[in-house]
């Protein structure tokens, strides 16, 4: 009796310790836009917000930029030209000193789009509210945080 009350309390503690370590897990190898619009670095530190509509703020609330009518993402003090935001979702970033990437969007699953570079490496997740303007937010609040200078087109 001893032995298999035992073997349940390690049995009890091994699924503990499991289901603890698998909710720790805030931290990725990749950025995130959450449900409420927050971009998320892969350190998971706040780098900002995405409204629904296009408006790209930083962790301070200051707007920085916005998507236009045409899908052009602007520059909020300069008015520059940093990308293209693609009906499906897709981005197309001006950079300075390279040359212009482009970022492809996933159709939802699970409730999230996966983001990937042009090597079909994962950038950023994001939820599928902001499916449209996620890969934008990302780009525009990393550059700024990175201090890295983009071109206009």
């Amino acid at each position: 009796m001893k032995t298999i009350k035992k073997f349940l309390l390690a049995t009890l503690g091994i699924v503990f310790a499991i289901s603890l370590s698998n909710a720790q897990d805030y931290k990725h190898p990749y950025g995130l836009v959450e449900k409420d619009g927050k971009v998320m670095s892969p350190e998971g530190k706040h780098l900002g917000w995405v409204t629904k509509e296009g408006v790209i703020k930083d962790a301070a609330g200051v707007k920085i930029a916005h998507v236009d009518s045409e899908g052009n993402l602007v520059e909020a003090k300069t008015g520059k030209k940093l990308g293209k935001a693609e009906k499906n979702g897709n981005f197309v970033s001006h950079y300075a000193k390279t040359p212009d990437e482009k970022w492809t969007v996933s159709p939802p699953l699970s409730g999230t789009c996966e983001v990937k570079n042009s090597k079909g490496e994962t950038v950023v997740l994001v939820h599928e509210n902001y499916k449209q303007y996620g890969a934008c937010a990302y780009h525009c609040l990393t550059m700024k945080k990175e201090g890295k200078d983009m071109k206009m087109k």
